[in-house]
């Protein structure tokens, strides 16, 4: 399993995660004894916020008037996680729902950083 950076647009950002990603980051609903009773759907959204003290915040970022977000999710390709990230991305122009490597991350973060302040 590998850490991987995906920048997603807004409309992606507020949906749910694909299925692949259900068993690693969804929320769940457990009674007072911790046993499962619900698996909630999730949004990256929220996954971007349960996960900020493993992989930090997330970047928000304005390009040509759209919002994107860059995030950083563990993924393994084994079980599908990547492969559905990449998916996400089919037929849609860079950066949308584009998976990056830590040095694509970066640059895209610093080439649009005067739309963050």
């Amino acid at each position: 399993m590998i850490g991987k950076f995906i920048c997603l647009n807004e409309q992606t950002y507020n949906s749910e995660i694909p299925a692949e990603l259900v068993s690693r980051y969804a929320r769940v609903d457990e009674d007072e004894e911790g046993v499962l009773v619900d698996v909630l759907p999730t949004t990256f959204a929220q996954v971007g916020e349960d996960n900020k003290t493993a992989y930090g915040s997330v970047v928000e970022l304005t390009i040509n008037d759209a919002k994107f977000y860059v995030m950083e999710l563990e993924a393994s390709w084994l079980n599908g996680e990547v492969s559905a990230l990449i998916k996400l991305g089919d037929g849609l122009s860079y950066p949308n729902n584009t998976l990056l490597t830590k040095e694509e991350a970066k640059t895209l973060i610093k080439t649009n950083q005067n739309d963050l302040y």
